[in-house]
């Protein structure tokens, strides 16, 4: 069914190459494909094209997943803390993961006292092994305190080889071995002085 609407025309329109002024009433039908004809002195065919509907705006992307939460007397780590090795440089890898760390840190601002303990397999000299667990404990109470964590709230110890968690005659076993965990020895009914 063909719709129309009437059209005052005050001006000029265009037609060819020329310029035709007009003050005339025209009608204009709406055709197949968007057209419309104008009628009047002269026909014209106006070509109107239905704009695009806008594009829906893009997803948001997902909550990032904790990589730290506490537990009991711990907070537990979904991944571990990396270090190069035979050195207490923390990988970049492992930045988002002591960060979540920091964040379970200010969310239980009564936690007074948080144990950084460092620990490595039976591989080389018992002393040797025990200053690099030390050195990394160290490594990791230095970051957390770069993050905004009170360092009274922090002590780092270096176990060395002394807790093993597996079987260090086993590679799988001393993967498990080299690690850094996070045990709670202090806690208070009041916020800790630097927990917010």
């Amino acid at each position: 069914m063909k719709a129309s609407r009437l059209w005052t025309c005050v001006g000029v329109i265009i037609l060819g190459a020329g310029l035709v002024g007009c003050s005339v009433s025209v009608s204009a039908s709406a055709q197949a494909g968007g057209k419309y004809i104008l009628e009047g002195k002269d026909k014209i065919v106006v070509s109107a094209v239905q704009p695009a509907a806008p594009e829906p705006p893009p997803k948001l992307p997902p909550p990032p997943v904790m990589k730290a939460k506490r537990v009991g007397k711990k907070i537990e780590i979904t991944e571990k803390v990396m270090f190069e090795t035979g050195k207490a440089d923390i990988k970049v890898d492992s930045n988002q993961l002591l960060k979540d760390v920091g964040t379970v840190l200010r969310e239980n601002p009564s936690v007074s006292k948080l144990r950084i303990e460092g620990h490595t397999d039976s591989v080389g000299k018992d002393k040797a092994n025990k200053k690099l667990s030390q050195d990394r404990a160290d490594s990791v109470k230095a970051f957390l305190v770069g993050v905004g964590i009170d360092e009274t709230r922090l002590e780092a110890v270096g176990y060395g080889e002394e807790k093993p968690v597996a079987d260090n005659e086993t590679d799988e076993g001393k993967e498990k071995n080299r690690r850094v965990e996070f045990n709670i020895v202090g806690e208070s009914k009041t916020p800790a002085e630097g927990a917010e």
